[in-house]
């Protein structure tokens, strides 16, 4: 582990916070998320710009999308994290804003419905509303030009919805596909009785009774957490998946997961690829300028797109 980690995890401990499970959403909403304390500035982008598409119920699915350059390589539309409950396309925006940079592709970030407000499965609806857009001429002429290459990307549960709604993208046999999901640390399953779940049920930023209060929150009636759409790990049949790269993180009770998901990919005869960032913790991506491993894992899958885009 980094020592930058290291030192984290020893000022969250002896700051004492109120964790997630103890909290509303509201009050969990009002505290700084990981990316405003670790992150930094956000870099400058050529050109970004707010605006909605429509989504399931009449809802205006606000977005914001990056464009790094005249000929981006390709699309990234991203969902960010925070359990379903917390977290913005506004919060996210140093990242996503490197995202575009780094990888020369234009990002769609999305502010998907939140839970418990709007819970399972209309964090779902938008999702895949915001991956047909990045599918569809819209996103050519909001960009400039027809990205060459379609990427879902995101971190925990927006790594939950980035697979679920590329698979169901590709399912519906669209013209234009995703070509790869990256995912890092995504939840995939809605039980809570894996090995990791076990070892790092406490003190890794992440909690299992963190987790169990977002699923109370995204997903209370118990009885569909079954669905596939929901806990992706339980599909029967996968094999409609982007290629995908999945990266964890080996000190999160999502970890193992994770990892089975990429195994259940494989399975399907998705080409995919499994990275364990040994000794991160769950939030790494608000890490990367922070300590060096995370700083790694990121370039892992940005190589990952970079290797899709050059194609």
């Amino acid at each position: 582990m980094d020592k930058e980690i290291e030192t984290l995890l020893e000022m969250v401990k002896s700051a004492n916070r109120k964790p997630f499970w103890q909290s509303t959403p509201q009050e969990a909403r009002s505290g700084p998320m990981l990316m405003a304390l670790l992150f930094g500035d956000a870099p400058s982008v050529e050109r970004d710009e707010s605006f909605t598409i429509p989504s399931s119920g009449g809802f205006d699915l606000p977005v914001r999308l990056y464009v790094p350059s005249a000929n981006p390589k390709g699309l990234i539309v991203y969902f960010h994290g925070g359990g379903w409950v917390i977290g913005t396309v506004a919060g996210y925006h140093p990242f996503t804003a490197t995202l575009a940079n780094r990888t020369g592709c234009a990002v769609l970030s999305v502010d998907y419905r939140l839970a418990p407000e709007h819970a399972f499965p209309l964090p779902v609806d938008d999702a895949l509303a915001a991956i047909r857009w990045g599918a569809s001429p819209a996103a050519a002429k909001a960009i400039g030009h027809e990205p060459p290459v379609l990427v879902a990307m995101g971190d925990s549960a927006g790594g939950n919805l980035a697979t679920v709604a590329s698979r169901l993208h590709n399912a519906s046999s669209p013209a234009r596909r995703v070509d790869l999901q990256v995912l890092a640390y995504p939840v995939t399953d809605h039980r809570f009785d894996t090995g990791s779940y076990a070892e790092f049920a406490e003190g890794n930023l992440l909690t299992r009774n963190d987790m169990k209060w977002f699923w109370d929150h995204y997903c209370p009636d118990t009885s569909k957490r079954s669905h596939p759409d929901a806990s992706p790990m339980q599909a029967r049949d996968l094999s409609d998946s982007p290629a995908a790269l999945i990266v964890t993180a080996g000190r999160d009770p999502l970890r193992d997961e994770g990892e089975a998901y990429g195994q259940r990919l494989k399975d399907a005869g998705v080409p995919t690829e499994v990275v364990r960032g040994e000794g991160l913790v769950h939030g790494f991506l608000a890490m990367i300028n922070y300590a060096p491993s995370a700083g790694r894992a990121f370039e892992t899958m940005a190589a990952a797109i970079g290797r899709v885009t050059a194609r």
